[in-house]
């Protein structure tokens, strides 16, 4: 089954968010440690994108959606904010390939996956074991 949340990029949104992915969790009988694990990846790619993927005050939205795929969950994000840019708001410290935002998440995860959508979305997947 799969479970849709939309917030805006507004940092008051992580409780919601994380309202939501606890609730998620519990009823889909995760133990409190995978729990965690998917509450820390969920917190960490939301904070990268209010962070990183807009510019200061720039409104958008974000797409969460949980997916019980198995052994597995799928988890994704999709927001409307721009493409990376390299030079522009969203760039990264020289030498810095990752955000620590999505270095935490890389290590939860067993698969990230980035890419933009024929409509100009970004969408980021995330495989955790469950």
């Amino acid at each position: 089954m799969v479970s849709r949340l939309t917030v805006s990029n507004r940092q008051e949104n992580r409780k919601i968010l994380l309202d939501f992915v606890r609730k998620w969790g519990e009823e889909h009988g995760l133990s409190p440690s995978r729990r965690d694990t998917l509450e820390q990846a969920v917190s960490g790619v939301f904070q990268h994108l209010v962070t990183h993927a807009y510019g200061p005050d720039q409104p958008g939205s974000i797409v969460v959606v949980l997916e019980d795929k198995g052994p597995r969950l799928r988890l994704m994000f999709e927001d409307d904010a721009p493409p990376h840019n390299p030079t522009g708001y969203n760039a990264f410290a020289p030498g810095m390939a990752i955000t620590p935002n999505l270095n935490s998440v890389r290590g939860l995860a067993d698969g990230l996956i980035y890419y933009r959508t024929s409509d100009q979305k970004n969408r980021l997947v995330v495989f955790l074991t469950m």
